[in-house]
């Protein structure tokens, strides 16, 4: 199995294992969940369309009884029928052979088009779903620079995957750790918001984040793909807080312009800070996921995106704590 499958079928283990332990909580009310009681059976869907990619795969799953182990073969839903129609065309999806949630696009899937209404319908045991996104217009990073932390002024400019293919080998993307502030510009587009990911690229590269109150455990739980909270850019920029970066080495930044659908997920969602924590929006504060999706939960959500290469250098290396190999 690749890893783009395990990763999706991870990230919806993630939210039949949360809605598993909302369903036993002892605080909520009998209606407080999506307008319903608890109940097992629901379809779950995970479908995220990227501008200028082919149509992705899509994640079918079921919410199963509290305490049963969130796995594919016990929350899977097979056999289901699966489509995604855009203007007059109708694709079938086809069920996986590996995986009873995984349903594969058909052979040369269509690519994703900007502003443009997707729709998903699912039937699946007599059970059906529908959900709709209208696709963001294209995102384009305009420039990245770097700036004086005091007087604000640019100091160097980035060079983009527009000036050059080799930025990780452009002088200009060097970076020394928390030497002045990294920001992207962009022109802001017709979205409901935006998500950052930041990817570090070399394994086994060492920390170039300390912190006198982390132990060894917290080193050990920092995620090499990590991602930001929903937020909104009206003025199209965004700088990227050091905190954010924990080691050395190449790191990819990807700028993702979500719709309505992604944007509610990951604003109401505790994983990316939906709960009122640090980069939640001002009041924020929801014990669970928004779903936009008839007669189901989950997201059909799209996006387009656009990345930014750079190199973190330590400014010392003379102590720097290794990683060890993830």
């Amino acid at each position: 199995m690749t890893r783009s499958k395990l990763d999706r079928i991870a990230r919806l283990v993630w939210v039949l294992a949360f809605l598993a332990l909302a369903g036993c909580s002892t605080e909520r009310e009998p209606g407080d969940l999506f307008g319903t009681e608890f109940d097992t059976g629901r379809l779950v869907v995970d479908a995220l369309l990227i501008v200028d990619r082919p149509l992705p795969e899509i994640l079918i799953s079921e919410t199963i009884a509290p305490g049963r182990p969130v796995t594919d073969s016990n929350s899977g839903v097979s056999g289901a029928q699966v489509t995604v129609q855009v203007d007059t065309e109708t694709y079938a999806y086809t069920n996986d052979d590996e995986s009873r949630a995984l349903y594969l696009p058909p052979v040369n899937a269509p690519i994703v088009q900007p502003n443009t209404v997707y729709t998903l319908n699912i039937k699946a045991d007599g059970r059906t779903a529908t959900a709709q996104t209208l696709t963001p217009e294209r995102f384009l990073i305009r420039e990245a620079v770097l700036l004086d932390e005091e007087s604000l002024e640019v100091r160097r400019e980035f060079l983009t995957y527009a000036d050059t293919e080799n930025v990780f080998g452009s002088p200009e993307n060097r970076v020394i750790y928390q030497s002045g502030l990294l920001e992207a510009r962009f022109d802001p587009i017709q979205a409901a918001g935006y998500q950052v990911g930041v990817l570090s690229l070399d394994e086994g590269a060492p920390f170039v984040l300390t912190a006198t109150f982390l132990e060894d455990d917290d080193y050990k739980a920092f995620d090499r793909n990590g991602s930001s909270p929903a937020f909104v850019a009206p003025n199209g920029r965004l700088r990227l807080p050091w905190f954010s970066i924990a080691f050395a080495g190449r790191h990819t930044l990807r700028i993702f312009a979500v719709d309505k659908n992604w944007f509610d997920f990951v604003r109401t969602s505790p994983e990316y800070g939906g709960d009122g924590g640090f980069g939640g929006n001002a009041g924020d504060n929801f014990k669970f996921p928004a779903f936009n999706v008839d007669g189901g939960i989950g997201v059909f959500g799209s996006a387009s995106v656009d990345s930014l290469g750079f190199v973190i250098v330590p400014a010392d290396s003379s102590d720097l704590r290794p990683s060890g190999g993830f």
